[in-house]
């Protein structure tokens, strides 16, 4: 399905523009999409013969990189899309929704895991867990914010807290993965090495981060910018093979 869709979109991107003379897209881009958003640049450049660079930054350090340095391409969560375009840093009507992640428990590779597909067999786990890892609850819609409220909707704040510790990515991820901390929480298209997901979080504590792409408004001026924004949003099976579910299946359908 990834393929023909892939390919009708290549065909239509070939019809356009003639394979007209490269051009350099310049991506600034959070974590959590590069898999798939790499993987669909690849084709996209074989496809018209552009280049997408990119720069992947966590999500506090997006605004600093994006201060020092010109892009064509922003791929964020959608609140700090909203903050952008509400500063005026993008060009108009260009927001496109490309795909969102859910959050999952994850323990060391080749450890038991736990049953955490309902509520209340993850609140057992996580009380039974020696020590636990998620990232920091006030980075808005991410997943250590999503994993904190979890964790406060099952009513169990304070007896995780003296067993808890605040880490990113990569620091947490290599402390599950040699067994110095027990149980983290991750967004499901990047867990970390060394790690196995147990399982996502169950349904009525599961959160999503939503990411868009956008054209920026002091970036290129040329097509290959927006076609490649165009292709990232039809990229569905790219998306669905980096474990994130792509925006057609959960975006209300347009009105015709």
């Amino acid at each position: 399905m990834r393929a023909a869709k892939t390919g009708m979109v290549v065909f239509a991107l070939v019809a356009s523009t003639g394979l007209a003379s490269a051009a350099e897209v310049r991506v600034l881009s959070v974590g959590s999409t590069q898999v798939a958003a790499k993987a669909l640049a690849a084709d996209f450049a074989k496809a018209t013969g552009h280049t997408v660079n990119f720069t992947i930054r966590p999500p506090f350090n997006i605004d600093e990189e994006f201060g020092k340095n010109t892009f064509d391409v922003l791929i964020l969560s959608v609140p700090a899309m909203e903050t952008y375009d509400d500063a005026g840093n993008l060009a108009p009507k260009t927001r496109k929704p490309l795909a969102r992640v859910g959050v999952g428990v994850v323990v060391r590779d080749g450890a038991p895991k736990p049953d955490v597909s309902t509520p209340e067999k993850l609140k057992t786990a996580i009380l039974a867990a020696r020590s636990i890892t998620h990232g920091d609850p006030k980075l808005a819609n991410t997943s250590g914010a999503i994993a904190a409220a979890a964790i406060d909707k099952l009513g169990i704040g304070g007896e995780v807290k003296p067993k808890l510790k605040i880490a990113g990515l990569g620091p947490g991820g290599e402390m599950v993965a040699k067994g110095e901390i027990e149980m983290g929480f991750y967004n499901l298209s990047e867990i970390p090495k060394g790690t196995a997901v147990a399982g996502p979080l169950p349904a009525p504590l599961q959160g999503y981060t939503v990411y868009e792409a956008a054209l920026t408004a002091k970036g290129s001026k040329d097509t290959a910018a927006a076609d490649f924004v165009r292709f990232l949003a039809d990229g569905a099976g790219a998306w669905q093979t980096a474990h994130l579910e792509p925006a057609s299946t959960f975006m209300p359908k347009p009105t015709q």
